[in-house]
C-alpha cells in the first residue's frame, strides 16, 4: 500500500480502529486475556482524557477485564492518534533507504522524542521474531541509545568484523 493509499483509506481514528480490529480478530472480537468470545462492547463518549472510543470487556466471571484493539500491540498506550502511527508505518516501510526519526519529526509534526520513540517500536515489531501487525508486541524494557560510542562502532560493523572492547 502507498502513501497516498494510506491518507486516502485511514482519514480517521475509528477507520484506522475498524482495520485493526478486523486484522486482529477475523472471526470476531475475543478477550485478549483468556480469549474467550464472550465479551461486550463500552462506548463513552469523548470527553474524557482517554480518546479511544471503543473498550471491550469480558464478561467471564474469572476475567472480567477491559481491553481494546490497541491492547497488547505497538499502539498500546500511546497518545498519538492512529492516523500518525500509520502514515508514520507506511513512511518507514516506503522508505528505500529507511527513515530517520529526524525525516519522522519534519513529515509528522511531533517532537523529535515522539518521532524516535515511533520509530523505535515499529522498526522493534518489523523485527524477525516480532509480528508486522504489531499484535502481541509488549516493551520486554525501556528503549534507549546505545552507553557508549564503542558500542555505538560496534553495532555498526559488519558481522565479519568484531571489536574488542578492553
Amino acid at each position: 500500500m502507498k502513501l497516498i493509499d494510506i491518507t486516502k483509506q485511514f482519514t480517521t481514528d475509528d477507520k484506522c480502529l475498524d482495520y485493526i480490529e478486523k486484522m486482529r480478530w477475523p472471526n470476531g472480537v475475543c478477550c485478549v486475556h483468556c480469549g474467550v468470545l464472550n465479551v461486550s462492547k463500552i462506548t463513552r463518549e469523548k470527553k474524557s482524557k482517554n480518546q479511544r472510543t471503543r473498550i471491550y470487556q469480558c464478561l467471564e466471571k474469572e476475567c472480567g477485564k477491559q481491553f481494546s484493539a490497541t491492547s497488547g500491540t505497538i499502539f498500546n498506550d500511546s497518545h498519538l492518534p492512529l492516523t500518525k502511527w500509520f502514515l508514520a508505518i507506511a513512511l518507514i516501510c516506503e522508505a528505500k533507504k529507511g527513515m530517520s526519526a529526524k525525516q519522522l519529526e519534519r513529515h509528522l509534526g511531533v517532537n523529535y522524542r515522539t518521532a524516535w520513540y515511533l520509530a523505535h517500536r515499529i522498526r522493534e515489531a518489523m523485527q524477525e521474531g516480532g509480528l508486522p501487525t504489531g499484535v502481541g508486541w509488549k516493551p520486554t524494557k525501556r528503549i534507549s541509545r546505545p552507553r557508549s560510542r564503542a558500542r555505538a562502532i560496534q553495532s555498526r560493523r559488519s558481522k565479519n568484523r568484531t571489536l574488542c572492547l578492553a
